[in-house]
C-alpha cells in the first residue's frame, strides 16, 4: 500500500502541469513574501538608524 501511494506521487511530480504550476508558485508567493519580509526588516533597521540619529544629535 505504502508503495503504491508512492508511485502515485512519483507520477504526480513528473507531471507537466505539476512542475509549471510548482514553479508559478515558487516564483509569484514565495518571492512576494520573501520581498515583503525583507522589506519590513529593512524598515525596521531604517527606524532604529533614524531614531539613533535623531537621539545622538540631539542629545550631543
Amino acid at each position: 500500500m505504502p508503495y503504491d501511494y508512492y508511485e502515485y506521487l512519483k507520477k504526480q511530480r513528473d507531471n507537466e502541469q505539476y512542475i509549471e504550476t510548482t514553479e508559478l508558485v515558487r516564483q509569484n508567493l514565495w518571492s512576494e513574501t520573501i520581498n515583503f519580509k525583507l522589506s519590513q526588516e529593512w524598515l525596521d533597521i531604517e527606524d532604529r538608524i533614524l531614531i539613533m540619529l535623531y537621539q545622538r544629535l540631539r542629545y550631543t
